[in-house]
């Protein structure tokens, strides 16, 4: 029954994700080809001033999904709703905080701190003040969005995100259409964030009877339980902020703009991959969380090495086919003016070998409230690759957050494969042999096939025949059947 839920949860997954990250996709090219490459580098600066809620939400947001699965499991209805209500407390709080600090920026430093062109600043600002009340329906948007994966209903979750990409494009397109340039992409976000809240609401609360929203239900214990598992996330978004998103600022601050839309279009295909990672592992924070509760160390053992398993098997192909063809995906996407991107796309997607290894166990640490012992790590890597970047992007120019990056993450990734090791119990050469050299011989056998055929056509029929090798041969025979089963069960 667990193995089909997350089979299931994890299908469900990667419909919604796949169908979410089309339509992003789209908006990008739509408005690169229609506003231009500067002004779409705005688009992208302003969205990482204010599109940061996962990681101001502090946390709380994945803390009340483990704690919604938790309390659910044990029938704890009191707790549930303590827990609910008291995030909402506390993320209304942040959201008023992090919009004055926003403001700020805006109205005063903006100008001073990025290299912004006269002609577009104020566009900008007006841009920025609609986002900056979008980021607060964003904040609830989430919390209601983490108690529905608490509640495992991932196709309503999938649903919902699916429709608010879908309102955001058709409202960019009036916008851009009508001539109300970038304080109209604003609006669109900020139509289609106030839709989408008011779904969530009505789904999750209004579908639930035994389910409300209470103010007066919050709790200083339930804070003080959201806060102690929270904390660690936070650090870790913290960290990871500082790994990623950080890059766009520092870009803004040395660069001209246009440099912007080339590191965004590289970011979003390694996007698409990193979408691969969370469709296989999003799954498994409220089903670790149950079988934590039991505390069955064996079960979490076995369900640690059938996750990084299968994530390793699935991921590593699509890692070497993006990697080798990057080139033609992006000249297809976007034209043959964005050479740039295809080299900061391949520096990415370079880091991703090493979060194949991590990125399934990372989610079952979280379950398990085990990030304290990651978040070291995290802070190591986030503090070399900052440094590494800003000295980088003054020498080779954009390439240098990139590798900034590569670096930084490589580090991370190796400290939590340690720690992982040591919770799960499993030695190096267990690991190896039992997770990593599979997928590592199949990819290279791919990988030279890759080298010798450069054909598009040929790489598709190779990651097929990869994945048709690995579900005939190398699959568990009742997990083949598990998936089989659900399978059928939509036919």
């Amino acid at each position: 029954m667990l193995k089909q839920r997350i089979f299931k949860n994890t299908l469900v997954n990667s419909g919604g994700k796949s169908l979410t990250l089309f339509l992003q996709l789209f908006i990008i090219t739509y408005l690169v080809k229609t506003i231009g490459k500067e002004a779409y580098g705005i688009v992208v600066l302003a969205l990482s001033l204010v599109g940061n809620t996962n990681l101001i939400e502090a946390g709380f947001g994945l803390s009340v999904t483990k704690y919604v699965a938790e309390y659910k499991a044990k029938d704890d209805w009191k707790r549930l709703l303590e827990i609910v209500n008291t995030n909402f407390v506390v993320v209304t709080v942040i959201a008023i905080g992090f919009c004055i600090v926003l403001f700020i920026i805006n109205e005063f430093l903006l100008e001073k701190i990025f290299t912004i062109p006269a002609d577009f600043l104020q566009p900008a600002k007006g841009m920025i003040r609609i986002l900056i009340l979008l980021s607060f329906v964003e904040f609830w948007s989430v919390s209601i969005m983490r108690v529905l994966e608490g509640f495992q209903q991932f196709s309503v979750a999938r649903g919902l995100e699916v429709l608010k990409w879908l309102l955001r494009l058709v409202f960019i397109i009036v916008a851009v259409e009508k001539g109300y340039g970038l304080p109209g992409v604003g609006a669109a976000y900020f139509a289609a964030g106030i839709i989408n809240l008011a779904i969530l609401y009505l789904f999750a609360f209004s579908r639930t009877s035994r389910l409300k929203l209470n103010i007066f239900l919050g709790n200083k214990e339930s804070f003080k339980l959201l806060f102690g598992f929270s904390i660690w996330i936070f650090l870790s978004k913290a960290f990871a902020f500082i790994s990623y998103r950080i890059d766009t600022i520092v870009i803004g601050i040395f660069l001209p703009l246009e440099n912007l839309t080339y590191y965004n279009i590289a970011f979003k295909v390694f996007d698409v991959l990193r979408y691969g990672f969370s469709l296989i592992s999003s799954t498994l924070v409220p089903v670790t969380s149950e079988i934590a509760a039991t505390r069955n160390k064996e079960r979490l053992s076995l369900l640690f090495k059938k996750a990084s398993k299968y994530t390793t098997l699935s991921m590593f192909p699509i890692v070497i086919f993006f990697f080798f063809y990057s080139d033609k995906i992006i000249r297809l996407w976007m034209g043959s003016s964005f050479g740039t991107s295809v080299v900061l796309s391949q520096l990415f997607i370079a880091s991703l070998f090493l979060t194949a290894l991590v990125s399934s166990g990372s989610e079952m640490m979280t379950g398990m409230n085990k990030l304290k012992v990651l978040v070291k790590y995290n802070g190591v890597g986030s503090l070399i690759n900052l440094v590494a970047s800003v000295i980088l992007v003054q020498k080779i120019g954009v390439y240098g957050v990139v590798v900034g990056t590569l670096i930084g993450s490589s580090i991370v990734s190796a400290g939590y494969l340690y720690q992982m090791m040591k919770e799960f119990s499993m030695s190096l050469p267990e690991y190896l042999k039992d997770i990593v050299m599979m997928p590592l011989f199949l990819t290279a056998i791919l990988c030279v096939t890759l080298i010798f055929f450069k054909s598009i056509l040929v790489g598709f029929l190779g990651v097929l025949i990869y994945f048709l090798i690995v579900f005939a041969l190398v699959v568990d025979k009742e997990d083949k059947e598990s998936v089989l089963k659900l399978l059928k069960s939509y036919v």
